[in-house]
């Protein structure tokens, strides 16, 4: 890398520095080509000031960051957006009060985030409020270090009477001994991500998804390109990036081994259940020291049990197992006892890349982040970022793009704590759609909603109800399918939760394919295939009760009914949730 992070010219050193190189590479001033030469062998490059692996919301929290600074911007990502911890996370917001006693910073952190995350974000934040109950045999002692904690942290926790508590969450066991409210919320992680990612577009970022990292080229000190895979059509791409920054979770050390770096670092596997159905108001808290079972989230039509923690050696051990399900379920019914009864329709798992690595415990582990400038062991232009929360990430993006503009020069200050992360669109008045609907996809797609409103209305089958689970037309599917962003199924599912209800994309799973075959490349075999492999995952550990009959009759349907099975093989085993 040349000494520009030594010599930290000014914004008008670096516009200049940036018309040169355009004309250098033979391109006029201000077109996006400008960006984008040849090197001597001919292989096509993009050049770029930053280069940003990975597609979760801390990838794209920087990439939005970044690019509102004015900095030159490409992410990539190996699957869709929001594919890994997380898109599989429990969506809490986080008040701060779960860390308040054990891990104060990571607590003081997420009561500022939260206050900010709710003030931008709003569109995909369902402010609930959330309590903390103390049960019978729960360490007495605990509840005085909480409230104490909480005030120390700037977490706002007040105690409520029993009947209080029992008049705002009526399901609560009627045996709570004690209860604390606090400013938790629920978060839908897929639309703050994809939030995040049309914010970064709008400021003249490039998101990618489907374009897979292979290796990096290391010139002198520096990674000189950087060479991905674009998985829609195989092709090789190759970028020439003055900063790269490693925004990929827990395969942080698998990036960072393509320099030849090693990161110190954690995998803890969190699992959760899906339970059919809100069974509460507002997000439940055990009133203890953070433990497995502990939380009950109420996540648009469904509740979310989580969480466990264990150690895993590689990103992709992502699986939940009966007996964890067992386990959450026994654990949270103590708290909210009609759980017990509740049909469990889903388990998953996401992967903690918690920083440090010599603790036997994850929750012994902070929830602080790490942002690592790898100029310290020998490369100038790479920087890594792990550990943190979905609640934090817009600090952990904050961070990581003050030390990136620092060496490219930029002098913009970060905004992100100030500007909405979504403009507020004034939906058109449409009698001819049911204003719930049109409430649902304004809350999914805010500055798209006129738009998708205006293909549910406009095409002949757009009003048709695909998914009753979740309440999703078939306007909203066509106008994804043609995304560039929508290459699976389970991309469509994402951005519109189309397939996310009880019967798991069972009843809806032609619906869903037949606005997305029209495409001469999209194999509606293949499609289906792969879809259905990445809803089994999530559908075994929870066989029992309503979803086993569930799954008799799915069975039934797609193979006794359309003979899937009859296409099924290898090639179609691929797995695409890892």
């Amino acid at each position: 890398m040349d000494n520009r992070q030594n010599i930290r010219p000014d914004d008008e050193q670096r516009k200049e520095r940036g018309r040169i190189r355009k004309l250098e590479e033979g391109c006029p001033e201000g077109n996006e080509l400008g960006r984008k030469i040849r090197d001597h062998w001919g292989v096509l490059l993009q050049r770029t000031e930053v280069l940003i692996i990975g597609g979760g919301i801390t990838g794209a929290g920087i990439a939005r960051d970044l690019a509102c600074r004015g900095a030159e911007v490409v992410l990539v990502e190996s699957s869709d957006f929001s594919n890994g911890a997380t898109g599989r996370c429990h969506g809490m917001l986080h008040s701060g009060a779960r860390y308040a006693v054990n891990d104060p910073r990571s607590a003081a952190e997420c009561a500022a985030e939260n206050a900010i995350l709710k003030r931008i974000a709003g569109f995909c934040i369902e402010d609930t409020g959330g309590l903390f109950v103390g049960l019978k045999n729960d360490d007495t002692d605990y509840a005085d270090q909480f409230l104490s904690s909480c005030k120390k942290t700037g977490v706002a926790a007040k105690e409520i009477t029993i009947r209080e508590a029992l008049n705002r969450e009526p399901m609560l066991s009627k045996e709570i001994l004690s209860a604390f409210e606090v400013p938790d919320a629920s978060v839908d992680p897929f639309l703050l991500t994809l939030g995040n990612i049309e914010s970064a577009r709008k400021a003249n970022g490039i998101a990618l998804n489907y374009h897979c990292v292979k290796r990096f080229e290391i010139a002198g000190e520096s990674i000189d390109k950087v060479i991905v895979e674009n998985l829609r059509n195989k092709s090789i791409e190759t970028y020439k990036p003055e900063i790269v920054v490693n925004a990929s979770g827990a395969w942080a050390n698998e990036i960072a081994s393509l320099a030849n770096l090693s990161i110190r670092m954690t995998l803890d596997k969190g699992s959760m259940v899906v339970i059919n159905g809100r069974l509460t108001n507002g997000l439940i808290n055990r009133l203890r020291r953070p433990s497995n079972g502990d939380i009950v989230v109420p996540s648009c039509s469904s509740s979310i049990i989580g969480t466990t923690s264990v150690h895993v050696d590689s990103p992709f051990e992502n699986k939940a197992t009966e007996e964890e399900v067992d386990f959450l379920i026994c654990e949270a019914a103590r708290m909210v006892p009609d759980i017990l009864k509740s049909r469990a329709v889903r388990a998953y798992a996401g992967i903690r890349p918690l920083c440090g690595g010599d603790q036997s415990s994850g929750r012994e582990i902070s929830r602080n982040f790490q942002v690592i400038d790898h100029s310290e062991q020998g490369i100038e232009n790479f920087i890594s970022v792990i550990g943190g929360k979905l609640t934090t990430y817009r600090l952990m993006a904050e961070k990581v793009s003050d030390i990136v503009a620092a060496k490219l020069g930029i002098s913009g200050s970060c905004r992100t704590a100030i500007d909405p992360l979504s403009p507020t669109v004034e939906r058109k008045n449409d009698p001819t759609i049911a204003p719930s609907f049109s409430s649902l996809i304004g809350r999914k797609t805010q500055l798209l909603s006129n738009e998708i409103i205006r293909r549910c209305t406009g095409e002949l089958r757009g009003m048709e109800v695909v998914c009753s689970c979740e309440q999703v037309l078939r306007g909203e599917l066509v106008y994804w399918s043609h995304h560039q962003d929508v290459k699976e199924l389970s991309d469509l599912m994402r951005r519109t939760r189309a397939g996310m209800g009880y019967c798991q994309g069972g009843l809806c799973i032609f619906g869903l394919l037949s606005s997305m075959i029209d495409e001469p490349n999209r194999d509606p075999i293949e499609l289906v295939a792969r879809f259905i492999k990445e809803r089994e995952k999530g559908i075994e550990p929870v066989l029992f009760r309503g979803q086993l009959k569930e799954e008799f009759f799915k069975d039934h349907l797609f193979n006794g009914v359309y003979h899937l099975n009859a296409y099924s093989g290898e090639d179609h085993e691929e797995d695409f949730g890892s």
